[in-house]
């Protein structure tokens, strides 16, 4: 029977003695990808990116989290095997510290350096069919994220906190994390507002550029006019850019508006000539115009009289019935002048009677010469006159006031008094 049951006649513990016998006592450790110097590293001549871009946002990744893909590179006779005619160049730089020619990676060593890092992941290769078609190859194959993918990554990135903050990441930390500009960064995640329609274009724009031909027809649209003017549209009028029934010109307007006023323009209530002028104000400041006041009529022509029209004498005024203040208790009134009293004696017979008012005269117009027409008098009334001779009268007045009087007669009579 084994020493340890499953494993048959092995002796594991006899199997690592003898192995550490071999070793000399050295210890086993663990290897991940092999590393070199930066200095031991040498661009390729025959590198087909001539201009590296972005090199000094990689530099800031590679200083805070150092580099996270390997560089592919080839020993020195491999790539002499290939490219013969740099062997000079390539022996005089083995003389320097050389070890590997640098295959995939260029922008990666340049940006490490400009970091200061001392040391980079390598992936040695001893075989390759062409280097030059393997460069091909891998750029070919290293089919990035599109706009809108890269919005969403962006866009979840930055509801995570950083480690070193405390805080959740912005768009300016982020930024210097991935090697990118804020303004890359904060134009895909722009980019998330966009109708589905929108987001399509963007993506048939971003696929034409990488040579993918689709069977998509419609609408492309790069990132830039995307994020800075169709995603500050509404819904609605994102609808109608989708259709066409917006143009750019006019979309590049109304996007200043605040939302409200898009509304407007939406609805037919605001012209683009006048969302042009508000576009101009901040959005505090945005509101829709005073609607134009109402032109006044002209006023008509006044009709001149013909010289034989006979002239408008004015309708007479109805009689005076009575005058506007009630008969205090104990006057006599002109529908019953019998002695009523109010219980006091002494108060009616003391009461005299007003003087009649005299007769009005009669309105004469220039034709008939001041003399009278049948129906041409208006009569004009009279208030009657009360005399008050002692108080008790006036208390009598007032009584009547009170009980007979509307509100606005009482009104009347209280100033009268004072």
């Amino acid at each position: 029977m084994s020493p340890t049951p499953g494993l048959g006649d092995r002796d594991l513990e006899a199997e690592r003695a003898a192995a550490r016998a071999r070793l000399g006592g050295q210890k086993l450790i663990p290897q991940g990808l092999p590393t070199a110097r930066v200095d031991q590293l040498m661009p390729s001549p025959e590198n087909g990116r001539k201009t590296l871009h972005k090199v000094a946002e990689l530099a800031r990744t590679l200083k805070s989290d150092g580099m996270n893909t390997a560089m592919t590179v080839l020993p020195p006779d491999v790539f002499l095997a290939k490219y013969p005619q740099h062997k000079a160049a390539v022996q005089k730089a083995v003389r320097e510290g050389v070890v590997y020619v640098v295959h995939h990676g260029h922008r990666r060593l340049a940006a490490a350096k400009e970091a200061g890092l001392q040391e980079v992941p390598i992936l040695v290769r001893h075989t390759v069919t062409s280097p030059r078609i393997a460069a091909i190859q891998e750029n070919l194959q290293r089919m990035g994220l599109n706009p809108i993918e890269e919005g969403e990554e962006f866009h979840q990135t930055l509801q995570e906190v950083d480690e070193e903050t405390g805080k959740p990441y912005s768009q300016r930390g982020l930024a210097e994390r991935v090697g990118a500009s804020q303004t890359y960064i904060s134009h895909r995640v722009a980019l998330l507002r966009l109708v589905p329609e929108l987001r399509q274009a963007v993506v048939n724009h971003w696929l034409k550029e990488q040579g993918v031909e689709t069977d998509i027809e419609g609408l492309l649209l790069p990132v830039r006019p995307a994020a800075t003017v169709y995603a500050r549209l509404r819904q609605d009028l994102q609808q109608a850019v989708a259709t066409g029934a917006l143009a750019y010109e006019d979309a590049a307007v109304v996007c200043k508006l605040r939302e409200g006023l898009q509304g407007a323009f939406a609805e037919g209530n605001l012209t683009i000539e006048a969302a042009a002028e508000i576009a101009k104000l901040p959005h505090v400041q945005q509101k829709l115009p005073d609607p134009p006041e109402p032109e006044e009529p002209a006023p008509e022509p006044e009709k001149q009289a013909r010289p034989d029209a006979p002239v408008q004498t004015p309708a007479p005024e109805p009689e005076d019935v009575g005058s506007p203040f009630p008969t205090p208790r104990g006057e006599p009134t002109p529908e019953n002048t019998d002695d009523q009293g109010d219980g006091n004696p002494a108060a009616a017979s003391d009461a005299q009677p007003p003087a009649p008012p005299a007769p009005p005269a009669p309105l004469a117009t220039p034709e008939s010469g001041g003399d009278k027409e049948p129906g041409s008098e208006v009569v004009v009334a009279v208030p009657r006159v009360i005399e008050l001779r002692e108080k008790k009268d006036l208390d009598q007045l007032v009584l009547a006031l009170i009980e007979h009087l509307t509100d606005e007669e009482r009104d009347y009579v209280r100033q009268h008094l004072l």
